[in-house]
């Protein structure tokens, strides 16, 4: 282990997104990517945030209507229903607005009703209700033992095999401002056709696409790489700018929880203003990079156990 590495990582916590967690050191943070659309600190401000969308909806087209505007089917829910145009009407094709007053945040939701998905308006209001009774506020370094989906501002209570398939964060650590890391799951994604290339032929097709244009990189590790059962690949490199590209991917089944259909992380040095290459220099040398690199994949782990996961990819025992 890298000595500089090895002192940062003295002192961690853990930091959870969607199923997964990230051991991180102490001064780190997380940005959520595809999350629950949350209006932070705006409970008191419900009606407003209505009112502004119930206009919104009637600006959008002359024959918009609204349906309903008032309190949802669940304490402290509330809900607008509407059609869109004259339309949506006649297609049955109704929108439902959905807010979650939980603690100081809302959090919003929405759906419409679609014949030929057997979505209806019961199932949606069904389904609010099932969620209000479920979620909860939650605080960033708050890591819930419970089976559930953690969001930057709340955590849903779900079984180890429901909710959102897609999850995306990206951490920040204050000793290495210039580094981002960077993690996305989602296991209802296809992986049929190029859905289903590992990295490395990935890698190759595009250098054969791009030819002599492709950039010089130098190469500084490449191949196979399993982290906690999943038999991913890896392929580490330095841009001719000093910056570093790493990436590493797993290729697993459609609706696997344990073994999502895509997973992968990525870290880049050198970043300023979300821009790789634009910070002044790299904070990292090469060996420092691959040293850091190693340490968060380890840290890459689910939550609590979720079915089929081995021990050794769950955090919390």
């Amino acid at each position: 282990m890298n000595r500089r590495i090895e002192k940062l990582f003295e002192r961690t916590k853990l930091l959870c997104f969607g199923r997964y967690v990230l051991t991180a050191p102490l001064d780190s943070r997380l940005a959520f990517g595809r999350d629950f659309p949350t209006l932070p600190n705006q409970a008191s401000n419900i009606e407003k945030v209505m009112e502004a969308e119930r206009a919104k909806i009637l600006a959008g087209h002359k024959t918009a209507e609204i349906n309903y505007f008032g309190k949802g089917p669940a304490p402290s829910t509330w809900l607008i229903r509407s059609f869109g145009d004259k339309f949506a009407k006649e297609l049955e094709l109704e929108s439902f607005r959905i807010y979650y007053v939980v603690g100081p945040h809302i959090f919003v939701g929405g759906d419409a009703t679609a014949k030929s998905y057997n979505v209806t308006a019961d199932s949606i209001l069904q389904d609010a209700v099932e969620l209000a009774s479920n979620l909860r506020a939650r605080k960033p370094d708050e890591v819930p033992t419970d089976q559930g989906l953690c969001h930057e501002y709340g955590f849903t209570r779900v079984d180890g095999t429901r909710g959102p398939a897609l999850s995306q964060a990206g951490l920040h650590m204050a000793a290495l401002p210039d580094v981002v890391f960077s993690v996305q799951s989602n296991q209802s994604q296809s992986t049929k056709g190029s859905n289903g290339y590992g990295l490395l032929k990935l890698i190759n097709d595009r250098k054969r696409d791009a030819g002599s244009s492709y950039p010089r990189l130098t190469t500084l590790r490449e191949g196979k790489k399993k982290v906690h059962g999943w038999d991913g690949e890896e392929s580490l490199v330095r841009e001719a700018d000093g910056s570093h590209d790493f990436e590493w991917m797993f290729i697993g089944e459609t609706g696997n929880v344990a073994r999502p259909a895509l997973l992968q992380a990525a870290m880049f040095t050198k970043v300023a203003s979300d821009r790789v290459g634009a910070a002044a220099a790299s904070s990292l040398n090469d060996e420092e990079a691959i040293a850091l690199w190693d340490k968060l994949l380890e840290g890459l782990k689910f939550r609590v156990a979720v079915p089929g996961a081995p021990a050794s990819a769950v955090a919390l025992k």
